[in-house]
């Protein structure tokens, strides 16, 4: 049996995939077609002409059929079938993977000391662990209990609305069961703490930044590599999307892609560089952390969206296991 590897790519840049498939094959096509013949000799008593009917999965398949019969003792029968197949993204990821580890132009990064001889513009393929990126995921957690919070705070203050106009109500029983409520609720302590964050300057630039990244065209996301060693995924939105995010959350995986930049002693990524924020270097790691104080568990996910040396920044065709 050939020896052969198949691919799974959870994430892949069809467009950069296809291109260079092209240049190799001189063409890419994504269908083809076979043409089969087959003959079989059988006796007849009769002579005639007829068609060959193929199941009905054939005619799902495309596939096409013709009979010849011959006058005699002897009848031949001959089929010509067509088939059609069609290569996916997926197929042909795993061609040109194919050709590029058997032409050995792949360079391996285990660790940093395998960036020895790294440049910009070479093939790698590096695995480790996906981590993503650890502000939109810390941006993530933060809008979901807001939510969390803002619906809780629209609960209370319908009970204390409730509880407002049973005061002034006509009727003495009312009147004594609303006062009974006031101040009773475990909400009021919640809608008063919601109210504070959401007047506050760092919720609003809060807001600001989690849309600019998630309406960015293209996401940066970390892959965790040996001896520390961290790369920065620069994923284009057209393939990647919350979907491909959480198949790619936490587990183990493999990237080949173009080196668009290594970084050196003292050099770092800001993975907020996507925002406004970012790109004027503000203290976006504060803003978080500004956030989660005094809200019990949320600091724990204020993750750095530093990337610090030592590291590489790739240009993925293809996220795969």
């Amino acid at each position: 049996m050939m020896d052969y590897r198949l691919s799974h790519p959870l994430y892949l840049d069809v467009q950069m995939m296809v291109s260079f498939l092209a240049y190799l094959e001189g063409g890419v096509y994504v269908t083809t077609e076979e043409t089969m013949q087959t003959e079989q000799a059988k006796d007849r008593k009769a002579t005639g002409g007829g068609k060959l009917k193929l199941p009905s999965l054939g005619a799902l398949l495309g596939l096409e059929a013709s009979v010849n019969a011959e006058l005699g003792g002897h009848t031949g029968e001959s089929a010509e079938i067509k088939v059609a197949r069609h290569h996916t993204a997926a197929s042909l990821f795993n061609a040109l993977y194919g050709h590029l580890a058997s032409d050995a132009k792949i360079k391996h990064i285990g660790d940093t000391d395998d960036l020895r001889g790294v440049k910009s513009g070479d093939f790698v393929e590096v695995s480790g662990r996906y981590t993503g990126n650890p502000l939109e995921e810390t941006l993530a957690v933060f809008s979901r209990f807001f939510e969390y919070m803002k619906e809780l705070s629209e609960k209370e203050d319908e009970r204390t609305s409730k509880a407002s106009k049973g005061k002034r109500s006509g009727n003495p029983q009312t009147r004594e069961e609303a006062s009974g409520e006031e101040g009773s609720s475990d909400l009021t302590a919640i809608t008063r703490q919601f109210n504070e964050i959401r007047d506050t300057l760092e919720f609003a630039l809060f807001l600001k930044m989690k849309d600019e990244l998630e309406s960015s065209p293209i996401h940066d996301v970390v892959l965790e590599a040996g001896s520390g060693l961290r790369a920065v995924l620069t994923v284009s939105s057209d393939y990647y999307n919350p979907a491909v995010g959480e198949r790619l959350k936490s587990g183990d995986f493999i990237v080949l892609g173009k080196v668009t930049r290594i970084l050196h002693s003292g050099e770092s990524i800001n993975l907020s560089r996507r925002t406004v924020i970012g790109a004027m270097e503000g203290d976006d790691a504060n803003i978080a952390a500004s956030l989660a104080e005094g809200i019990p568990g949320l600091n724990q996910h204020v993750g750095s969206p530093v990337v610090s040396f030592p590291a590489i920044q790739i240009l993925p065709m293809a996220i795969f296991v």
